[in-house]
């Protein structure tokens, strides 16, 4: 798609991540961005500062085909939601959706996000067609 006449590319004026849809949800090295109120063991997240979490992702249960959440080890909590997750070249693999709880106190520090599979791509081609 190319941009009208007299307007800019947004992505072209200040740049944008790439994406990794269908790739799965194993990853070395990745990296994960937000802005978050608060955190696992946490008391100087305040919700206007941004903060990264760094690791490995991989499939949350691999056990349960059914379940495509992929998981990192990030002591962010609310605030990180949608923030990205992605590769150290730059490439989105996935968004900070929720972590686990229980009678909401958080039990870890592991932060997940769906897998962006086929169901992603299909809608990126889509979009590109």
């Amino acid at each position: 798609m190319s941009v009208p006449a007299g307007y800019a590319s947004l992505t072209a004026d200040v740049g944008a991540l790439g994406y990794r849809f269908g790739a799965g949800s194993d990853f070395d090295s990745v990296i994960s961005s937000g802005f978050p109120g608060e955190g696992y063991q946490r008391t100087d997240m305040d919700g206007f500062t941004h903060f990264f979490c760094t690791g490995n992702a991989e499939d949350a249960f691999n056990w349960n085909p059914l379940d495509d959440r992929g998981k990192i080890d990030g002591d962010m909590g609310q605030g990180a939601s949608r923030g990205p997750i992605f590769t150290t070249r730059g490439q989105i693999i996935s968004a900070n959706s929720h972590y686990e709880s229980e009678d909401d106190a958080r039990e870890n520090d592991d932060l997940f996000g769906s897998e962006h599979g086929d169901e992603a791509v299909a809608v990126i081609d889509e979009i590109n067609a």
